[in-house]
């Protein structure tokens, strides 16, 4: 007896008929009719609609015969990119009708050591590094790959000339059975793997490359047995939401009757979380009905901090004034360009009446200074209860980091100053305050080195010189540092967010690393507890460039527990005390379609229908926040986002 053959019926396919020449899926344009026809079934996660100022590398051309085809255009010499399905499958068949155009490519954020093109089909996709991939490299090879984070495991390869020609691939997903064709190269491997069980489709370009045709389909019992799994995990997520409340809409300001975006915090009085504005004309503290509590004239730019605790006059808020110079233009990541007011001073405020505690000019600076800033929170340096400073920079000529370093006591009088020479500070989070020792006093960590209350180098990163060489890596973005792991055997641990060099998992006592994890560009970091199962903190690292998205939970000993990708935007997740609920939530907010809440096992427990629908189709850019607050002596956060001159709060539902 002979099976007949199977009868597919296409899921998506590229249609690139009518679709005018030239580039397309800009992230940060509008969508054009013909482009929202044409890919309608395809997104970008390695230059998102709505992300970042990227360039997609994608555009439309014709080839002699009047055909349109896709071609991935390399044109930075930058990073790769991808075009997959927006829903993931286990089963069914791919085909692509691809050329492949360059060989070799420089290193990038995704791979910092890799010189090869690589173009193909991907299939199962988890996240943007974990997938398989089916196709051609270095155009001196046919490849099935198994790609995890770094690492690339052939499980099948064949060394042969390739022609300058498009050449058919073809996928088939059967369950354990994955069949890998191409048939101008008599290429058929059958190749049984278990590693990713499902995912997303589509095909990935490093190089210069065109895509002429690309299509999914799926056979009668397929798209059944796909539409059984869709009803079951829309079941399973609806178990695990029971007893989780719906976000409703609580609050509402007008940031013009405010006078500007407000910040939250307990600065006057201790649990209760008030608004403090800053305005071109001052600063106003009020409460959460609106009552004024004080109002100074001084203007403070947007670098606004709090100490981490209260003093007879509440929180000390640490800002700064006076314009010095404006800094050189240099550019945003969403497409803008900037001229940032370097300030005059430093000014520290009273948070229960506004009052100055201390002011002071800022130091001489030097390089590409974008703006003066504040480690996040104030330290133990000298006695005070807490309540020193220390200020740092962002240099252009350091993608964002600081070499320098100046500590200050609550009058602002100058403790110390280091200049770090090696193993440089990134972005606001690489600066944190912990007593390391347990002497009574904070040690500063600044990227990879450890100071010690008086400014001394007690450690440097002791791979500090891998991070500097490693492409995307350069400086330290974020760090996190205390007694994580809830183990006083392996307490405290520093954690390193080195960029695309990853995240270092670091003895705290001595600097030297205890593992690396190559998720991706890391480069935000948040603490919170969503596994009451587990000791310790959660730390919760965040990708950024050519790698979007991922987000990736570590225990406080450093394991990685899970890894998802949830959307594209990137650093757009947060844990959220939401209600009475014994654990925190992880709230993914990048864009509308992304709102949900997801629990401490990286599974999806609850979408935000409320917020996608305020968000609607905006871009990511268009959106003041998303951040989680609190409000009032109200228990919980509360999410918060502006759209359009309104400021948004969402609670549980009572």
């Amino acid at each position: 007896m002979r099976r007949e053959p199977p009868c597919y019926e296409a899921i998506a396919r590229l249609a690139l008929e009518g679709c005018p020449e030239g580039s397309v899926l800009e992230p940060l344009r509008p969508r054009t009719a013909e482009e929202a026809r044409c890919f309608a079934a395809w997104e970008t996660p390695l230059a998102p609609w709505g992300g970042f100022g990227v360039g997609s590398e994608l555009a439309v051309v014709h080839e002699a015969d009047g055909r349109p085809v896709l071609e991935f255009t390399h044109a930075s010499g930058g990073g790769p990119r991808s075009l997959v399905t927006r829903s993931s499958l286990r089963d069914g068949r791919i085909t692509a009708e691809i050329k492949p155009l360059a060989a070799q490519v420089g290193p990038n954020n995704d791979r910092p050591t890799c010189h090869e093109a690589l173009v193909g089909i991907i299939f199962r996709r988890q996240t943007s590094r974990a997938y398989y991939q089916f196709g051609f490299e270095g155009r001196r090879r046919i490849v099935l790959y198994r790609r995890n984070d770094q690492e690339f495991f052939p499980l099948a390869m064949e060394e042969l000339p390739l022609p300058d020609a498009y050449l058919h691939l073809e996928v088939l997903m059967d369950g354990d059975g994955l069949r890998c064709r191409c048939p101008e190269l008599g290429i058929d491997w059958l190749c049984t793997e278990t590693t990713f069980k499902r995912g997303k489709v589509g095909v990935r370009a490093l190089g210069r490359a065109r895509l002429a045709a690309l299509e999914v389909a799926q056979t009668p019992s397929q798209r059944a047995r796909e539409a059984h799994w869709q009803r079951r995990q829309r079941e399973e997520e609806a178990q695990r939401g029971e007893g989780i409340p719906e976000a409703v809409l609580l609050y509402t300001y007008d940031l013009a009757e405010l006078g500007g975006k407000p910040l939250f915090a307990d600065f006057a009085e201790p649990g209760r979380y008030d608004l403090l504005v800053p305005t071109p004309k001052g600063l106003r503290a009020l409460t959460a009905e609106g009552q004024l509590l004080w109002e100074t004239p001084i203007a403070l730019h947007e670098e606004i901090v709090f100490s981490r605790g209260h003093g007879p006059h509440g929180r000390l808020i640490y800002g700064f004034t006076g314009t010095r110079q404006l800094a050189k233009e240099w550019p945003g990541i969403r497409g803008e360009r900037f001229a940032t007011p370097i300030a005059d001073e430093m000014v520290i405020l009273q948070g229960r009446d506004g009052q100055v505690l201390a002011r002071a000019k800022l130091p001489p600076l030097e390089g590409w200074v974008r703006f003066m800033d504040y480690s996040p929170t104030s330290g133990e340096l000298t006695g005070s209860g807490g309540f020193d400073i220390v200020l740092r920079e962002w240099r252009q000529d350091k993608e964002g980091g600081g070499v320098n370093l100046w500590a200050y006591d609550p009058q602002l009088h100058l403790l110390w100053h280091q200049k770090i020479t090696g193993a440089y500070y990134g972005h606001h989070w690489a600066l944190q305050f912990y007593d390391v020792d347990g002497d009574g006093r904070d040690e500063l960590l600044a990227g990879g080195v450890l100071f010690d209350a008086e400014g001394r180098v007690l450690w440097v990163h002791d791979r500090a010189e891998e991070v500097s060489e490693t492409l995307g890596g350069h400086h330290y973005d974020a760090v996190a540092i205390g007694a994580l792991a809830g183990d006083a055997e392996v307490d405290p641990v520093a954690f390193l967010l080195a960029g695309s060099a990853g995240v270092y998992i670091v003895d705290a006592l001595d600097g030297h690393t205890r593992a690396v994890h190559r998720v991706g560009h890391a480069q935000g970091r948040m603490l919170g507890h969503l596994r009451a199962d587990l000791p310790g903190t959660q730390v919760l690292v965040a990708t950024r460039w050519d790698n979007y998205g991922i987000l990736s939970l570590f225990s406080g000993r450093g394991e990685r527990l899970w890894t998802i990708q949830p959307d594209y935007i990137g650093q757009g997740a947060c844990p959220v005390q939401w209600g009475d609920l014994p654990e925190q939530l992880l709230w993914v907010n990048t864009t509308g379609p992304a709102q949900a809440f997801y629990d401490g096992h990286g599974r999806l427990v609850k979408r935000l229908p409320a917020i996608s629908q305020l968000w609607g189709g905006r871009m990511r850019k268009e959106i003041l926040g998303p951040e989680a607050v609190r409000l009032g002596k109200r228990p919980g956060d509360l999410l918060c986002l502006g759209i359009e001159g309104r400021l948004y709060l969402f609670g549980p539902e009572e």
